[in-house]
């Protein structure tokens, strides 16, 4: 079972670091043409995709906490933090 998950971990932390390259370039390319860097926080990608919805936040003082660090969170950064401890798990299971 662990050699099923190891290629697909190794596959998913290859993603993430080329979406992360792709937002930063299609950021880049943003900001050259209006002088301005588009807002792609973690917050309003997970609007924009649905896997979000604000009334969720308004469950208690903890949920705006929660909002707050996903709004500050560029999505690019998230997924190259993501992607080292996903190749890593992946050759620790190929093993």
């Amino acid at each position: 079972m662990d050699r099923l998950f190891a290629p697909l971990l190794r596959v998913l932390a290859l993603s993430c670091g080329g979406i992360a390259a792709v937002l930063v370039l299609a950021g880049f390319i943003q900001f050259l043409q209006t002088e301005r860097w588009p807002d792609q926080s973690l917050l309003r990608i997970g609007y924009d995709s649905g896997l979000l919805q604000a009334r969720w936040f308004l469950a208690g003082d903890w949920a705006m906490t929660l909002r707050e660090g996903l709004a500050r969170m560029p999505t690019a950064l998230a997924l190259l933090l993501l992607a080292p401890p996903c190749w890593w798990l992946g050759g620790r299971l190929g093993n």
